[in-house]
């Protein structure tokens, strides 16, 4: 009797352990929660493309910086470069699946014909997706020119838009 009450004993304790180290449900959704439910609410959909640094905020203070900025742009070349830098910044309306994103560019005035697309390796995971490229002259990009860049992905052969923006040479 002794020996199966020290049993029921040690399993209470060890149950009551365990479920203290688990978190609960209400805990487990907050910490999975992006903080940018809110931004892709208001800017779902939409690519800006800046010259210099985006700043790397997010929920409030990336909400206000972009509703401060145009997503529609236009580049000027800076001296004797023959290209753009650009940073750009998607947000998406619903997460993206598991996998790397294609950032697709084209004239505005042929949107057909793709002047350029990539893959980067950095796979998109979350509501916001941030990186840089550059546009070159040698690539097919012109001056007076303005283009559609297209972030997305490709499945089942198909490219899936989830956000997109114009960018305009000089």
């Amino acid at each position: 009797m002794k020996i199966w009450l020290v049993a029921v004993a040690l399993l209470a304790a060890t149950s009551a352990s365990a479920a203290s180290k688990k978190p609960g449900k209400a805990e487990a959704t907050k910490s999975a929660v992006d903080p940018n439910i809110a931004v892709a609410k208001n800017h779902g959909g939409k690519v800006w493309v800046v010259s210099d640094s985006i700043p790397s905020g997010e929920g409030d203070v990336l909400d206000k910086w972009l509703a401060a900025h145009p997503s529609n742009v236009v580049l000027a070349l800076k001296g004797n470069e023959d290209r753009w830098p650009i940073n750009f910044l998607a947000v998406f309306k619903k997460p993206p699946a598991k996998g790397p994103v294609t950032v697709m560019l084209v004239d505005k005035k042929e949107p057909r014909i793709i002047v350029d697309q990539f893959s980067p390796q950095t796979p998109a995971a979350a509501l916001v997706y941030q990186e840089g490229y550059d546009l070159e002259l040698n690539n097919g990009f012109n001056k007076g020119h303005t283009y559609i860049i297209r972030v997305g992905q490709l499945i089942n052969k198909k490219f899936q838009l989830y956000a997109s923006g114009e960018i305009t040479l000089k």
